[in-house]
């Protein structure tokens, strides 16, 4: 018998190891209440915190009804970003991580990301671009604008995971920096780089967009450096 206080997270991590390695494949039903309680050797109660820890992580999901039961979810970008963002975000309140460490992130995957955008864009991607940040054509801007247009160029890449470890980044920034902060004396530069990068994405030039987006990132971490967060 496995000991009580503990015997949740231990069903809890045989079944994710269970999930993970296909045994149960997304969609898929798992066993009754009662089968887990025999399988594990433990009682109702361990087994249903078991399932609310694998449910709090997107892993699984409860359906009501005749044809109900537990069912291992389909894994979405979203759901593994959120999980990310806030790591990310809870790290960097410690001092664990800091704006560097997340801005030379930002580098390692927005600057091929750019590249990949340029090469790889649809029209619709590129209308995406132009009515994410209203700085394209006015004077109007926000950092919630400047992390949307970039959320937008690595949708724009078409590569899921880069999308999983970009766009946390995007927001955990945001929670970090503020957008008082973020907004203030660097909005113009950051207007002036945008458009830049829209015309290189725009004529599918990947070098050009590549150097442009590693520009702007060393722009945007020198300010981030003289706000002293």
């Amino acid at each position: 018998m496995v000991e009580p206080r503990t015997a949740y997270a231990v069903v809890a991590g045989k079944l994710r190891r269970q999930i993970l390695d296909g045994t149960f494949s997304p969609g898929s039903r798992l066993p009754s209440d009662a089968e887990l309680r025999e399988t594990h050797a433990v009682g109702q109660s361990t087994i249903r915190e078991a399932l609310r820890t694998l449910a709090s992580e997107h892993l699984v999901k409860s359906v009501r009804g005749v044809n109900g039961g537990t069912f291992v979810t389909t894994p979405t970008v979203g759901h593994l970003g959120s999980q990310l963002e806030l790591g990310v975000t809870l790290l960097a309140s410690t001092e664990s991580i800091s704006i560097d460490n997340l801005m030379e992130i930002r580098h390692i995957t927005e600057v091929p990301a750019a590249g990949y955008a340029a090469s790889r864009r649809s029209d619709d991607d590129l209308d995406k671009l132009r009515s994410s940040d209203p700085s394209l054509h006015s004077e109007e801007s926000s950092f919630s604008s400047h992390s949307t247009f970039h959320q937008q160029i690595v949708e724009a890449a078409h590569n899921p995971l880069l999308e999983v470890v970009t766009i946390p980044l995007f927001n955990a920034l945001q929670n970090i920096v503020g957008e008082a902060n973020a907004a203030t004396n660097i909005g113009t530069s950051v207007s002036h780089d945008h458009s830049g990068l829209f015309d290189a994405i725009t004529q599918r030039n990947s070098m050009a967009a590549m150097a442009l987006m590693r520009q702007h990132l060393d722009t945007v971490s020198e300010y981030y450096r003289s706000l002293e967060l």
